[in-house]
């Protein structure tokens, strides 16, 4: 499996093509690990034209050489200009597309767009220093501010389950180790396939059980002990993984469990999961008696107190998905709001053929409030198990895939 993360100087593909106009219809979408700065520059040329470049600042804090693409030129003319904006400008596992305009003789102003997830650009991000101003001699370079391109996830491939329960799922046929062996063969066909993309493993950790008898605390489920997860966050931590805490909430309510495991989210690789189909307390039944659901308010609460955890602890964005295959599952989704440094993933979690799966795909995965759009398959309920060409081939692909 290839590595995203790491140095930045060399993350521009000198390959690129810049051209004024639309980006190709089957430009790739931006997956970017780590922060990128980047900067624009322009030069004025005798003839009147502009001449537009784009530099990176490496780990060392330098700036890379200018990257001058063979299209790369706006026309003379002294009149307020629209603006034109480049094909995709290809980082490593990323794209970004600049703009630029002419606002008088001497005087440009340039932009930064990035293709955000699942495949739309993004608004143009000006730099603070975003107007340049060059005379007429040949070769000098004004430069802007810099842009943050935000990071981004690469393709996230899962293995669900708890430990040592088989039938919970994949997770419980082994030890950590054991498990992150056979996601990384998993991740492999992934990463192979999706071309610049690639690919990144996790564990998918059901922490909280719901239980078909009453508990103690009337709440209808059982915690996985705290030592436990531990274990699984030093795995991930050992073999480059993310890790999902699941929660089935029981008689719980989601902002509760989730608090519970805070000293766990303050790593920047642990992300939550939160499982609508047992939270059967309005119902007035037990767990797995009836399909339950949560709220679109329950699920605000949970996504400003993990984007305010993010803010406080200065931790990078947070990934929130909640299962959903019927509507029950998810009340007035309407009323969500994301929020900064949480990306909210609704994840098609139904057993069944591939038409049947695409169908709820399409209904909960990649309609609004969803930001990334997640999809599981059942290695032994699914009929048959989509392979990885065919997920690979859904559009939207999705961001995020679980094997249970």
């Amino acid at each position: 499996m290839r590595r995203r993360a790491g140095a930045v100087a060399a993350v521009l593909s000198v390959a690129f093509m810049l051209v004024w106009g639309n980006p190709p219809a089957g430009a790739q979408e931006a997956v970017l690990v780590g922060a990128i700065e980047a900067r624009f520059g322009a030069q004025w040329l005798p003839d009147g034209r502009v001449e537009i470049a784009l530099q990176v600042l490496s780990d060392d804090g330098v700036w890379g050489e200018s990257l001058l693409p063979p299209k790369r030129l706006l026309p003379a003319g002294r009149e307020h200009s629209r603006w034109l904006s480049t094909s995709p400008v290809a980082l490593e596992g990323a794209e970004v597309r600049i703009a630029a305009r002419r606002l008088a003789d001497g005087v440009v102003s340039v932009a930064l767009r990035v293709r955000a997830l699942p495949g739309g650009w993004g608004e143009r991000q000006l730099p603070l220093r975003h107007l340049l101003y060059a005379g007429k001699q040949p070769g000098y370079w004004t430069w802007s501010s810099s842009v943050t391109i935000a990071p981004v996830w690469p393709q996230v491939v899962a293995f669900y389950g708890h430990p040592g329960v088989r039938s919970m799922g994949v997770l419980g046929h082994g030890t950590p180790a054991e498990v992150a062996e056979e996601i990384a063969v998993w991740t492999g066909h992934y990463d192979r396939l999706n071309g610049p993309r690639g690919a990144i493993g996790a564990y998918h950790l059901i922490t909280g059980v719901a239980q078909a008898n009453p508990t103690s605390d009337g709440r209808w489920l059982y915690r996985l002990s705290h030592d436990r997860i531990a274990e699984y966050v030093e795995a991930a931590r050992e073999h480059g993984m993310l890790l999902f805490l699941d929660n089935q909430i029981g008689w719980s309510d989601p902002l509760s469990e989730v608090r519970l495991l805070e000293e766990f989210l303050r790593e920047p690789f642990v992300h939550m999961a939160l499982d609508p189909e047992f939270a059967t307390e309005p119902l007035g039944v037990r767990p797995g008696r009836a399909i339950g659901g949560i709220t679109g308010e329950q699920v605000n609460d949970v996504l400003r107190y993990l984007s305010d955890f993010v803010e406080e602890e200065g931790l990078p964005p947070k990934i929130l998905m909640v299962h959903q295959f019927a509507d029950r599952m998810l009340h007035d989704r309407d009323v969500i709001v994301t929020q900064p440094g949480v990306e909210l993933s609704i994840d098609m979690d139904g057993i069944g053929s591939p038409r049947a799966k695409l169908y709820g795909y399409g209904l909960y995965a990649i309609s609004e409030p969803s930001q990334r759009p997640a999809f599981k398959l059942f290695f032994d309920q699914d009929n048959p198990l989509m392979p990885p060409e065919e997920v690979l081939a859904m559009d939207p692909v999705p961001d995020l895939i679980i094997y249970q």
